[in-house]
């Protein structure tokens, strides 16, 4: 068994380096500077499919658990962002962040020893603040494209370059080692519901704003997976390519 999943670990990160590496070729945008989405019928199409089960279903989830007792939310979060912070370490020492790769790792340890396995955030108080990384900003860092606009039924926007960079993001994550798989699908579904709690405010204002939700959407994750990718210093060409 544990041949069979170094097995099919190998196999993802291969997909996914060899489909990242052809996205090299495809601009993150067009030269007009609009969001490269060639597909934008299907991707709209999948968006609505979403957006009912976001309505039917995840929306009323996460309002019904905002109304759980604050500490409760709080450690439920704080438990999912330690787990999450074993893909953050890995993929410091991928973008060879060796002061961040430290700061990271001393957190998670931290966190996982004294804040009783990340319920308590130890590490902020402390001066270890939270960073977020994940494969496909690793790719990014390393130059590789965006690629086309993609969107993922349920996970929602993402691109050439980082849907397959999910899969690799999974095997890092300590949730891949949970078994049976029930307990690993119930307890991602706490944290996506979790996650879809701190977006509330956030889509309410889109939907209340937007004209066109869908491109609202489709270059906010661009914007912020620009951000990401650049630590909050995105080249200033690709800054102008969302303001024109």
């Amino acid at each position: 068994m544990t041949h069979l999943i170094l097995t099919i670990r190998r196999l993802s990160l291969f997909l996914t380096i060899a489909i990242a590496l052809f996205s090299l070729g495809c601009a993150t945008t067009t030269p007009d500077g609009d969001v490269n989405d060639p597909i934008e019928s299907a991707n709209r199409s999948i968006y609505n499919f979403n957006e009912g089960f976001d309505k039917a279903i995840l929306k009323p989830v996460a309002k019904g658990y905002q109304k759980l007792p604050g500490p409760v939310q709080t450690g439920t979060h704080n438990f999912f962002s330690n787990l999450n912070d074993v893909v953050v370490v890995f993929n410091d020492v991928l973008q060879l962040k060796v002061e961040q790769f430290s700061s990271d790792a001393l957190r998670l340890s931290v966190n996982t020893v004294f804040g009783v396995f990340g319920l308590i955030d130890m590490g902020t108080p402390m001066g270890l603040p939270k960073h977020e990384e994940s494969f496909a900003d690793t790719l990014g860092y390393w130059g590789v494209a965006s690629g086309p606009y993609i969107v993922l039924p349920i996970l929602g926007p993402s691109s050439l370059r980082d849907a397959p960079s999910l899969v690799v993001d999974f095997f890092m994550h300590p949730l891949s080692l949970v078994s049976p798989t029930s307990a690993t699908v119930a307890l991602a579904s706490t944290q996506a519901v979790d996650a879809r709690a701190d977006l509330l405010k956030t889509t309410d204002f889109r939907d209340q704003l937007a004209l066109d939700p869908y491109i609202f959407t489709r270059e906010s994750y661009y914007q912020w997976r620009q951000n990401r990718v650049y630590d909050g210093e995105p080249p200033k060409v690709i800054i102008e390519d969302f303001e024109e």
